[in-house]
Order: C-alpha cells, then structure tokens, then sequence
C-alpha cells in the first residue's frame, strides 16, 4: 500500500477530518532572452485577489477558481499578461527584459559594421531552475570556449562560406550535470544566439529545426483542412489604410522541457510557456526562415510567422496551449540571430486578416510550386498540383492558383498552401526585387486579385485620435502646428514611421505640406505627437478638413511614398479656418 494512502486511513481511523487539497497549478518564472531565473510576483482575481511569489523552478500557487487573466511582474522586466486556466498544466512564464544585455548589444553593433562577422553567443543553464552552468565547454567547427560565471558564453567563428545551407553540430559538456550534441545549426554571419539547458532529463541529442530545410515528412499542417470552413466564413476587405487590428499581448507554447528549449509536436508537449508575441517570433522566425537570406524575404516571413501564432492564440490546438513547437505548427525554440531580430523589429505587430476581426491563419510551406519532381527526394504533401509547374496553390484546400515565376521548375517541397518560403527569398534577390510589402501581397492577396483563401491583407495595431490644429485660423501660407494622440498595441516600438499630413475641401481637393513629413518612433502605448504644417499660400479662404497619417517607411526612404504602408488615418472635420490676409491689407480692422 502506497504511504500516503496507509496515512490518510490511519487519520480517518482516529477521527480525524481530512481537509481536501486545494486546487494547485505549477508556475516558473525566467528571463526571456537569457534563461536566468526570475523572482517575480504573479497576480490574479477571480473574485478575490491573489498575489504568489514565484521563481525560476516549478513552484505550486493556489489555482483560479476560473480562467483568470493574470500578470507577472519582475524588477528590470516588462509586465506580462495572459490567460491562467484552473487546469493548466506547469508553466513556465518568459519575461521580457527592459533591456537586453550588454554582450548582446555589442556583438549586434560589431556584426552591423561588416556583413563577413560571425558569432556563437548565448547561456548555458539548468533546465531544472534556470541556474547558470559555470565552465561548461562548447565545441563547435573546431573552435571551442567555456561559459562564465553567469553561464554565459560567445565564440567567434568563421565567416560563412557561399553555401546557405551549411550545417555545423555544437557540443555542449557541463561537469556533473550532462552533455547535449545539438546539430543542425545554420551557417549565418552576424549574431547565432543559443539558449541551452542541461540536466532534468533533457535528451543528449537535439536538431536545430529550420523549416525551410527541414519541414517535409513531420510537416502534418495542423491547420489542415479541419480550419478551411473557418477561414472561408470572413468577407473579404479592402482598403487603404491598413485595418486595425489587435494582436494578442502573449501566446501559450507547447514545450517538452521547463526551460523552453526542448521543442516538440502537438501529442509530445508536457509543458507550456507562455512568452509575449513579439519575443514568440523572434525565437522562431530564424527556425523557419534561413537567417542568412535576403531582408526582405526575413520581413515577409515575420508577418506570415506572426499571424499564424496569433491565429493560434484564438484557435487553440489543445486546453494548455495555443500552439506547439516543432514543424508539427511552426519551429519554435531558445534559438534567435541578430538577422532576423532585426527583420521583426521592422514589423512589430503587423499581423494579416480576411474579414477584419481576427488573424488569418497564414499558413507557408518551403516550396509551394505545383509541380513534384520525382528525383529531388523531397517530400511534396500537396494533394492538389493541377495548378502546374511555375504557379503556386492547392486549390482542392482553398488556395487558388497564383503565377509565382520564382517557383518554375522547382519541385515541390511542402503542402502548396499560402506563402513559399523559397519563393520570398527568389523574389527578394530577383533582378529588380520587389520589397517585403509586395512578397507578402503576392502570396496572401495576390496583390489584389485574390480570391477564397488567398485573400488577406496586412493590419495595423496603431490608433490615431485626438486631432487638433494650433492654431485653428490660419492665413495662407502661415504655419500651423498639428497635435494627436497615437497608440501602438505592437508588444514592441515602431521605430520607422512618418507622420504625414493634409488639409482637405470640397471645390479644391488635398493640400500636402510633404517638406514637413516627420519621422516618429512610437512606443508601445499610448502617446502624443505632433508635426508642422505649411499652408500653401495659394490656399482658398475657406474651412478645412484636417487628415492626419502614420505609414510605415516600408522603402526606408524617409519620405511617404506609394510603396509605404499606411498604417492609421485620423480626420477631423472643419479643424482648419484658411483666412485671407488681403482683407486686412484691406483695412477691415482699421480704426475709421
């Protein structure tokens, strides 16, 4: 008989009343760029409010009574919020820092003064707690260094060779604790950041999953037919402005460890981590795009990367998390370079969408041509190829053919469905390469044809609100200053807008004022803004409507153009008085 049972007999035997357990769910708290263990407050109500203290190990809290939004709070952190469930299995909570590290910083300001640099950089730690592993050694292409005293490790490798799919093992060794060969590591100059985690069980070989490479006989596409008659529900829209939309603040992530490193498909998660959207990204773009690729095809497949998640986050795939790991869903794991960090931040929050009220589940595969060559050993699980060698599409799974000349002649690799992977990188180096905006058009919109599921346009998560002109009555060809209030629900700063400005009547049409377009950095929240504006001295008298924009400096030209985004538009009617000085050279106002 099992201890405790023979206890609790004994108990009744005496009279005793046994009080029952209470409900209890599992919560670690850890650094979401480092690992390092956290001390971090969580805080929920469900009626009552509950405070627990947690660190980077499992420790046990009272559960909800309810599915509660909560928040976890640590010192030199960002806040946290998301869905704790009465139910939920151990979690493990990924706090972004206030400020990344200092090695980090350097190392990405080293790579962006020369394309020809390269480096292995990141932390060695526990899986159990978070704890820092001291003196552990890594080997990797002959080279080898030992982590500090925090853990923490950099080696400068070899600058990659012309082969993009260049492949090294590294091996880690940590005395006492265990040893972890991890293959598959991409050959990419710039920044390799690794999160390793050893001991706890944590298995001796791992691969360092790239979709792009890897996804094939694995890639089950959870999506799958079964989210077909959900996505066909949403009317398409169209529109000028990008349509507002809100990502999710944090998704919920299947892991097979407790130090979120371990990734694994739908049925083999056992644990969840739950990390902000942004930082979800940026652990998985460099997994599922080749980091060493074109810019732009890097932007492109951010917003696809993103949109999926936060679909996900909607439609979860099981009770405890949103999403999983592996190429089961989208590669995920401790992983990030300093490539694709910096394609995200040229995005953040940007998500896709079909009727407007919620993510479209982006979906991409690594080589959508309809056309399966037999002597390529590549897996094609495309059940529909009827489109034909040089277009991309699975019309039988609701993608409708769509000419991607990039593609001719190569064989499928993939399920059809959306975006090719390939594609965005073919179309980036082409010999007049389109930007990321058009790649990304290409293949969810068909750059306006589009029809069932090739559908879905870009959103914005910026609000403009509050418009008010300093003065309101103006002369022409006098200046005017121009106030708002400007919201970003990005989870990061937009650090590449311009604000953009016009007066506008019936009778006489738009008056730009372009020579006072501003740049603005927008972080998250919400803040003011404001710009000049020139009346043109050819300006009727008359009232004026005032329209003030955000875009998105997609072409990185500094000035609003037509390949920029426009990303919020706010009128307000009558807001401007155009007087005429004429009348008062006049003697209008003259004393007689």
């Amino acid at each position: 008989m099992h201890a405790t049972t023979l206890h609790r007999l004994l108990l009744l035997g005496a009279g005793l009343t046994l009080t029952p357990a209470l409900p209890a769910v599992e919560l670690a708290a850890r650094d979401a760029l480092t690992g390092a263990p956290l001390a971090a407050t969580l805080s929920y109500d469900d009626g009552g409010a509950h405070v627990a203290r947690i660190d980077g190990a499992l420790r046990a809290i009272a559960a909800p009574t309810q599915r509660v939004t909560a928040t976890a709070t640590a010192a030199g952190h960002h806040t946290l919020s998301f869905a704790l469930d009465p139910a939920a299995g151990p979690l493990t909570l990924l706090l972004d820092p206030l400020a990344e590290p200092a090695a980090f910083t350097r190392l990405t300001t080293l790579a962006a003064t020369r394309d020809d640099l390269r480096w292995l950089q990141g932390y060695v730690r526990r899986a159990a707690d978070g704890s820092p592993l001291a003196g552990a050694t890594l080997t990797i292409e002959g080279r080898s260094t030992r982590s500090d005293a925090a853990g923490y490790f950099e080696l400068e490798l070899a600058p990659c060779t012309a082969n993009a799919d260049a492949r090294s093992s590294l091996h880690v060794h940590a005395s006492g604790v265990g040893e972890q060969q991890r293959s598959g590591i991409v050959c990419s100059n710039g920044v390799t950041r690794l999160l390793l985690a050893l001991g706890a069980g944590m298995p001796a070989q791992l691969h360092e999953d790239v979709g792009a490479l890897d996804r094939g006989a694995r890639s089950t596409g959870d999506a799958g037919a079964a989210m077909l008659p959900l996505l066909r529900e949403a009317t398409p829209i169209g529109t000028l402005v990008a349509p507002g939309l809100v990502p999710p603040t944090s998704i919920r992530v299947g892991y097979a460890d407790a130090a979120c490193t371990q990734s694994c498909c739908t049925a083999s998660c056992t644990h969840t981590c739950v990390l902000p959207l942004e930082t979800y990204v940026r652990r998985g773009l460099d997994n599922e795009w080749i980091s060493s690729w074109n810019t732009q095809s890097l932007r492109a497949g951010s917003v696809a990367y993103r949109s999926y998640g936060a679909w996900r986050v909607a439609h979860p795939i099981r009770p405890s998390f949103d999403i999983c790991s592996n190429a089961c869903c989208q590669v995920n794991n401790g992983d990030t370079h300093s490539s694709t960090d910096n394609a995200i931040a040229r995005t953040p929050g940007l998500l896709l969408t079909r009727g407007g009220s919620e993510s479209a589940a982006a979906e991409y595969s690594a080589e959508n041509n309809s056309w399966d060559d037999p002597n390529d050993g590549l897996p094609c699980s495309n059940n529909d190829l009827s489109c034909g060698d040089g277009y991309a599409g699975s019309p039988a799974n609701g993608w409708p053919c769509l000419a991607d000349s990039v593609g001719a002649g190569r064989g499928c690799f993939g399920h059809g469905r959306g975006m090719s992977q390939w594609g965005t990188q073919r179309w980036a180096i082409a010999a007049t390469p389109p930007l990321w905006r058009w790649i990304v058009d290409h293949y969810f919109n068909d750059n306006g044809a589009g029809s069932n599921l090739r559908t879905a346009v870009m959103t914005s998560p910026l609000t403009l609100t509050g418009l008010s002109a300093t003065p309101a009555t103006v002369a022409a060809g006098a200046t005017l200053q121009i106030s708002a209030s400007a919201g970003n629900s990005a989870g990061a700063s937009h650090a590449h807008l311009l604000i953009g400005a016009s007066l506008y009547r019936s009778g006489v049409g738009y008056l730009d004022d372009s020579a006072h377009d501003a740049p603005l950095v927008l972080a998250t929240g919400t803040q003011a803004i404001g710009r000049s504006f020139s009346v043109p001295a050819s300006a009727p008298a008359g009232s004026y409507d005032l329209l003030v924009s955000l875009y998105l400096d997609v072409d990185e030209n500094g000035a609003i153009s037509g390949n920029d985004l426009a990303l919020a538009l706010a009128t307000a009617s009558g807001a401007v008085q155009v007087g005429n000085d004429r009348i008062f050279g006049d003697g209008f106002e003259t004393t007689p």
